[in-house]
């Protein structure tokens, strides 16, 4: 089996276990790319109840989709529980599969409730050959998160902070390969073993990726016909995410002038407030709430109906959604967390916003709108970065390190 103990839930509907589309999506990836190779994806994970989550559920089983969902203890077990009882439990389950595990794909989240990095030390132990990923700087989230708030959260924050660096640091140092995603986090942690790689872990195929002659007809509408300027926006409608700033730039922008609307495509615990926002600030002509929808190509062709992707994050994070963005022909405009500078370095295909200073941002998106030409010239750029991130291309690539590292392991045992 290739075992991944993580901390992405698993849903429980009664008997029946399912999970997020999108995390669907990233595990199928992973399973057609190793090919079989390693046997079945077991997946330990907390669950939780389906009717507490508000993203698009899908069933994965190990019959028709070689994924084995183990639900590993309730994700809400308040700490002291946690501690009494469910860990040690969740550990036994680990250590009953050890020894029937040929790959242990494992990452360092929630140091207050260890189960991965556990996990992930028990393989290690073990001398199972081991995967360890981190797809975000999270000591830096951590800290930015909490850099406003009370004494006593900034110090748990910073507590948070340290163990989850420490726990990064010694994943890395000790993992068979490891896969870490955005530039801090690579020179935070990539020095400390011969066998880091940088990835990106997009979700989408080669031929996904929306057809130029659509993306061409919609520039082709944008430069020579009067209609709006189209921003789109995917994802869960968390407060981190900062769409409620992206509406208050949106108009300050049409005050200025500008002929711009937004579409957003998912659903979450702020997606009321930021209706309400929406009817406070006269946004109704120009906004759609889309809803959630289930992550695949009917999504990104609803997303290529726009023009750019809007995105104003509050902390530091490496989301995916850029690269969704870019597979329907979008370009990003953003505001400048470090990740954004990164991928408007890398792919050139970015107008980058101030982070704290809406009416800067606001007259920004008044001068793209303007200048459509160089929204035309940020569209090509992100075909050409579709292209070459497609989940194809990334995941073979992660594979191939992946098998390296087990012939590595081999060798090693070998040799004793």
């Amino acid at each position: 089996m290739y075992l991944i103990p993580i901390t992405v839930p698993i849903f429980r509907d009664g008997q029946r276990l399912c999970i997020a589309s999108d995390w669907k999506r990233a595990l199928e990836l992973l399973r057609d790319s190793l090919g079989g190779r390693y046997g079945p994806l077991v997946v330990m994970a907390p669950w939780e109840h389906a009717s507490d989550s508000d993203q698009v559920l899908v069933d994965a089983t190990v019959e028709n989709d070689g994924i084995d969902l183990v639900p590993a203890f309730h994700g809400r077990e308040r700490l002291r529980r946690y501690w009494l009882g469910a860990h040690r439990q969740a550990m036994a389950g680990v250590a009953e599969r050890l020894p029937h595990t040929k790959v242990l794909h494992g990452t360092a989240e929630d140091p207050f409730r260890s189960f991965c990095f556990s996990a992930f030390m028990a393989g290690v132990r073990a001398q199972v050959p081991t995967v360890f990923v981190q797809d975000q700087d999270v000591a830096t989230v951590v800290r930015v998160l909490h850099q406003h708030d009370g004494l006593k959260a900034r110090a748990k924050a910073e507590i948070h902070a340290r163990l989850e660096e420490r726990h990064c640091a010694r994943g890395t140092s000790v993992a068979g390969v490891s896969f870490l995603k955005g530039r801090t986090t690579m020179q935070r942690y990539g020095h400390l073993s011969p066998h880091v790689h940088q990835v990106e872990d997009t979700s989408f195929f080669s031929h996904e990726v929306v057809d130029a002659t659509v993306v061409a007809a919609r520039v082709q509408s944008l430069l020579h016909s009067d209609r709006a300027l189209r921003f789109g926006f995917c994802g869960r409608l968390v407060d981190i995410k900062g769409v409620d700033r992206s509406l208050r730039i949106l108009r300050q922008a049409l005050d200025a002038g500008a002929n711009v609307a937004l579409d957003i495509v998912g659903g979450g615990p702020e997606e009321t407030a930021l209706k309400a926002l929406t009817e406070a600030l006269g946004l109704q002509p120009h906004v759609k709430f889309l809803g959630s929808m289930p992550y695949g190509q009917a999504l990104l062709a609803r997303l290529a109906q726009c023009d750019a992707l809007l995105f104003n994050p509050r902390m530091e994070e490496t989301p995916r959604m850029i690269f969704d963005g870019y597979a329907a022909g979008l370009p990003l405009v953003a505001g400048g967390i470090d990740y954004v500078q990164e991928r408007a370095k890398a792919d050139g295909a970015a107008c980058v916003l101030p982070r704290d200073d809406d009416a800067a941002a606001a007259l920004m998106v008044l001068a793209l709108d303007r200048d459509r030409p160089r929204l035309a010239e940020l569209t090509l750029r992100a075909m050409e970065a579709a292209r070459h991130h497609a989940a194809d291309r990334w995941y073979d690539r992660r594979a191939q390190w992946t098998h390296d590292m087990v012939a590595r392991h081999a060798q090693r045992v070998a040799r004793g």
